[in-house]
């Protein structure tokens, strides 16, 4: 299957968060994010925690949103039948993440999530690993992702990811100044997010939710979309 790239025409609002991934930036992510600020900014280690989480819920039909340097899909033992697409703003990240998948028939789709996403069919599994805490906005702006994402989730699927809080945790030493140089900088847009108002926004959204905070990092999944005719009553 040939790779569809798909362009989006509309005001690219998400941009100050994906302009940082240059192919320097990709090139010492997984040091920087992965392995140092991870474990002692963000307190939640990649490797015994995050990874397992992405390799949870892995279906048939993948969509992973933000797909930064592509670790967790060269190391998420994505089944060989699991059909994978990448949605980015980004194109050195779509384009990096691909390759450390090494699948050619991997789709890649060029598009703000912030706008009007250019999706068709359903997915099994919808990841969004790291991405929410680069939007710019308030929680309750990002949020209507997940709306635009449930005629996009199969009857049996789950979309689930992580995301760095603002509020409601204990940043140490290392996080507080990494949260403040990324927000100042308008990389990271999260310093009002916090989990209650997450996942109240989940729950108005999905049926099954569940979330965790480990470290500084919110862990969510979200199953069973609701039908837009309760969310109007």
């Amino acid at each position: 299957m040939a790779t569809q790239v798909v362009g989006s025409s509309t005001e690219q609002t998400g941009e100050a968060g994906a302009a940082i991934y240059s192919p320097f930036v990709l090139s010492v992510y997984d040091l920087w994010v992965l392995k140092i600020s991870n474990s002692f900014a963000w307190r939640c280690p990649t490797k015994s925690i995050q990874l397992p989480f992405f390799k949870q819920f892995i279906g048939k039909r993948h969509l992973d949103i933000g797909p930064g340097s592509g670790y967790y899909l060269e190391h998420g033992n994505i089944p060989e039948e699991t059909a994978v697409t990448l949605l980015d703003l980004n194109t050195n990240s779509l384009n990096v993440a691909k390759q450390r998948l090494g699948r050619p028939s991997t789709v890649t789709i060029e598009a703000d999530v912030t706008q009007t996403l250019p999706l068709e069919g359903v997915y099994d599994s919808i990841s969004l690993f790291f991405l929410l805490h680069c939007l710019p906005g308030l929680l309750e702006e990002k949020m209507k992702l997940f709306t635009s994402l449930k005629p996009h989730l199969a009857q049996k699927g789950v979309v689930y990811g992580s995301t760095i809080l603002g509020k409601g945790i204990q940043h140490n030493w290392f996080g507080t100044r990494l949260m403040n140089f990324y927000n100042n900088k308008g990389v990271f847009g999260n310093r009002d997010d916090g989990e209650e108002e997450f996942r109240q926004a989940l729950c108005n959204e999905y049926e099954n939710v569940e979330t965790r905070i480990v470290g500084c990092v919110l862990l969510f999944s979200a199953s069973r979309p609701k039908d837009d005719s309760e969310n109007s009553d």
